[in-house]
C-alpha cells in the first residue's frame, strides 16, 4: 500500500491530473472530499471548513452563521462545533495520517507532502506551471480578463504559501518537500499521470 500527495500551483491541471491516476492505479482519490469529513469530524458545516481552509492567517474563523456559533464555545461541548484554527489543523493532521494507514490514495492539497513528511511508501509531487501558462488557464476557466486571473493566482498562491509557513514553517516552494516535480506547461495530463505512477513503482518496489 502507498499514498501519493499532490501539491499544486495554481492553474495547473492538478484535479484531471489526481482523477486520472484515481482511475490508472484503481485508487482513491481524496481531494475535496475531506472537506466533508472535517465536518462531520468537527460537526460544522462543509461551508464553514471551506471558508477557514481559504483563510489560512486567520487565528480564529468567525463564521457566517454567527448567531448559531459563538467563538467561546469548544467542539466538544456542543452539537454543532465551533472552528479554531488548532482544532481544524488537529482534526485534519489526524484524518490525512488516516488515509496514508489505510493506503492506496491520492491526497490533493492539504499539506500532505509536509503531514506525511518522508514517512515510507509515499510519494509526494508538486505540480507547477510558468506563469503566462497559468494566466492563460485560469482567464479561460473563470471567464475572467488578464488582470484578474493574474490577481486570483497570486491571491490563491498566497493563501497556500501561508498554510504551509504558519503550521509547518517551511517553503511552500521548498524542494526538498518533493520527490518529484513535474512542469505542467511542458506536460500533458496523461504523461504526468504515467510519470508519477513509474515514480512511485521506482520508490515503493
Amino acid at each position: 500500500m502507498a499514498v501519493i500527495t499532490i501539491s499544486r500551483e495554481c492553474g495547473v491541471e492538478s484535479e484531471k491530473v489526481a482523477s486520472l491516476l484515481a482511475e490508472k492505479l484503481g485508487w482513491e482519490y481524496i481531494g475535496k472530499k475531506l472537506v466533508d469529513r472535517i465536518a462531520k469530524e468537527l460537526r460544522i458545516t462543509e461551508s464553514e471548513v471551506e471558508a477557514f481552509r481559504q483563510d489560512a492567517q486567520s487565528r480564529l474563523l468567525r463564521f457566517v452563521d454567527k448567531y448559531t456559533c459563538t467563538l467561546v464555545q469548544k467542539v466538544v461541548d456542543r452539537e454543532r462545533g465551533c472552528l479554531d484554527d488548532n482544532a481544524y489543523f488537529e482534526t485534519t493532521k489526524k484524518l490525512v495520517e488516516n488515509i496514508y494507514a489505510e493506503g492506496n490514495a491520492i491526497i490533493l492539497g492539504w499539506a500532505g507532502q509536509c503531514i506525511l513528511g518522508r514517512k515510507p511508501d509515499t510519494l509526494h509531487v508538486r505540480l507547477i506551471k510558468d506563469e503566462e501558462g497559468k494566466i492563460k488557464t485560469i482567464m479561460k476557466r473563470f471567464k475572467i480578463d488578464r488582470d484578474a486571473a493574474r490577481d486570483h493566482i497570486r491571491r490563491e498562491e498566497k493563501d497556500s504559501k501561508s498554510l504551509i509557513k504558519h503550521y509547518f514553517n517551511v517553503d511552500w516552494n521548498d524542494v526538498k518537500l518533493y520527490d518529484l516535480i513535474i512542469d505542467m506547461g511542458k506536460t500533458s495530463v496523461e504523461e504526468a499521470a504515467e510519470t508519477i505512477i513509474d515514480n512511485l513503482k521506482r520508490k515503493t518496489k
